[in-house]
């Protein structure tokens, strides 16, 4: 028996020191030109309901269509290559032609399966220069989207602060009365001592995005990374005076240390659907 265990040790050796040997690995992967190419997400929030019949299923951007296999890719108040990371679609700068495809169920074929057309839902234009990173916001079925730049996370000004903050940036995306809301829109945070909630941020008419803001994080859980719960608002501020008209709705968003952020407002004010706020984790 010892024989074959001395066997079994020479294999597992061959195997072991064969499995080491130096490989070239390849990255599917090629420069960008940022003299002549721009960085895109895909955004849409036009104010419809969220259901199965209003997803879309194909992105093609100038000419080059993106899908997942026939499944839904691209849901409302969602981005794509995807909202949960800061990931973008490099296209040529210049006119960017945004189409999308929804789905349509055509009946069955003789064999009993379901038969599906993808006609066009979408197809507008807009701008984009050549090196920057724009969310491209679809907001109307029937207009050109927006494109909004976004600006890179900062950093952290001291050491000290990757201790107790996070990084935030807003966007506004809301309608009131069934077009782009008129007002501008403040991003307000709930001052942890005294409980009032404060403007952080500027505001910001339809479409348009804040700087970054570095809200304070208190952690409160010993034996984590560190989070708090930050109660959150945002009030409706006069496009003309930049005063505050009133609160017009009430969040709140549990935020990590470290973390970068970007909360996009969207929906219909006293309407359908409801007025919301998405957050995206960006790092």
């Amino acid at each position: 028996m010892k024989y074959f265990k001395y066997i079994a040790v020479l294999l597992l050796l061959a195997v072991t020191m064969g499995s080491c040997d130096k490989k070239d690995v390849s990255y599917m992967a090629e420069p960008v030109d940022e003299s002549s190419k721009a960085y895109v997400q895909i955004c849409y929030y036009a104010p419809i309901s969220t259901n199965a019949a209003n997803n879309m299923y194909f992105v093609d951007l100038n000419g080059v269509q993106y899908g997942n296999d026939g499944a839904s890719f691209l849901t409302t108040y969602n981005a794509v290559p995807s909202g949960g990371v800061n990931l973008y679609y490099v296209v040529d700068a210049g006119m960017l032609n945004v189409i999308l495809h929804k789905r349509v169920d055509m009946g069955k074929n003789d064999k009993g399966e379901t038969i599906y057309d993808y006609p066009i839902a979408y197809n507008q234009s807009v701008n984009v220069e050549a090196g920057k990173r724009y969310a491209i916001f679809i907001h109307d079925m029937e207009k050109p989207p927006i494109a909004v730049e976004m600006t890179p996370v900062p950093k952290f000004g001291k050491a000290l602060d990757t201790d107790s903050l996070c990084r935030v940036q807003f966007v506004n995306v809301i309608y009131e009365n069934g077009e782009p809301i008129k007002d501008k829109v403040q991003y307000g945070l709930q001052n942890l001592d005294t409980k009032e909630y404060e403007p952080v941020g500027e505001p910001v008419a339809f479409g348009e995005v804040t700087s970054w803001f570095m809200p304070v994080v208190r952690k409160t859980v010993y034996n984590s990374t560190g989070s708090q719960r930050r109660d959150v608002c945002l009030f409706r501020v006069d496009p003309a005076t930049n005063q505050i008209k009133e609160r017009m709705f009430d969040d709140w968003w549990t935020w990590y240390i470290g973390r970068a952020y970007r909360q996009i407002a969207a929906g219909n004010v006293g309407g359908s659907p409801a007025l919301t706020l998405k957050q995206f984790v960006i790092q």
